[in-house]
């Protein structure tokens, strides 16, 4: 390894006790053997202006560490990084939310990598780390981010993969790792940003997210409620109910419909009142209505 300073499961199986980490699985993307180098994965850098690939844009007090598997091609390698770059400086130019947490990636090149990397990076054992590596292609825990790029096939899926992660980092940042307790605002938050963050940089395959998103949780039989989705429990339950893409996108479409309320500001300032106050009083704080009232009422199609 080299270092340097997103289909539904039809047989999911509940994690093993006490498994709480942030993830992405990739419901309905191809799968490729190896992650190929795609001219368009540098959309974010050169739309955000991050065109040295080997920098990291200037943050206080922060670093990151970018482990990359041998079996990635180096061009694949670079377009990541700059990648990472232009998640990172669109946070900035656009949320104001510049990185101030230290931020370990690795990029895997397969699911046997994938799987060694949660258990050494997390230390957890090989019951847990095998569940994860089966209904994910990402995870992020305490800065720390893993992301199994060389099962992922597309400029979309992998930079909405990576993307999904990086947000979720920037949710601990920001709430001081609380932001767990609602996990269907933390996980919709994820994917509801995650292709704001595509659309707007133009990268091809993130139009008409929300339209796609609405046409095809009206074909699902059912969906989750919200009231179900706020521990990890629940929603690794609602995940076998009901799959893992109505259960992500029922979220993604709740929190897209609290933007068209308020915008994305109010996303961050949800997650900064995190820290002081409990999710019900930030809820209304940002939103200006109930948590209990707009989960009851919430809709996704």
């Amino acid at each position: 390894m080299k270092s340097t300073p997103f289909n539904t499961p039809a047989r999911i199986k509940f994690p093993p006790k006490n498994a709480d980490f942030k993830g992405v699985n990739t419901d309905g993307y191809q799968k490729g053997n190896r992650m190929r180098a795609k001219p368009l994965v540098m959309t974010l850098a050169i739309c955000l202006g991050c065109l040295n690939l080997g920098l990291t844009p200037p943050v206080q007090g922060a670093r990151i560490d970018v482990v990359v598997d041998h079996g990635i091609e180096k061009d694949a390698e670079d377009q990541g990084r700059a990648a990472v770059n232009g998640i990172i400086d669109f946070f900035q130019s656009n949320y104001g939310v510049a990185l101030e947490r230290d931020m370990r990636i690795k990029f895997s090149c397969d699911k046997l990598n994938y799987k060694k990397a949660i258990q050494n990076w997390y230390g957890l054992g090989e019951a847990q780390a095998n569940f994860h590596a089966q209904n994910s292609k990402g995870l992020q825990s305490q800065g720390t981010l893993i992301v199994n790029l060389g099962e992922l096939r597309g400029n979309f899926p992998q930079l909405f993969v990576l993307c999904h992660e990086m947000v979720h980092h920037f949710q601990g940042q920001i709430s001081g790792d609380r932001h767990g307790s609602l996990r269907w605002m933390s996980e919709g938050m994820a994917d509801a940003i995650a292709v704001h963050v595509l659309e707007t940089v133009g990268v091809k395959g993130a139009r008409r997210y929300k339209e796609s998103w609405k046409n095809n949780l009206q074909k699902a039989r059912d969906w989750p409620k919200l009231d179900q989705l706020h521990a990890p429990n629940e929603w690794f339950a609602a995940a076998a109910t009901y799959g893992s893409y109505v259960t992500y996108k029922t979220s993604a479409l709740a929190v897209l419909t609290l933007v068209d309320w308020k915008g994305y500001p109010a996303l961050f300032a949800y997650l900064r009142d995190l820290k002081t106050a409990s999710p019900e009083a930030a809820f209304y704080q940002a939103f200006g209505t109930r948590l209990a009232d707009f989960e009851k009422q919430f809709r996704p199609n």
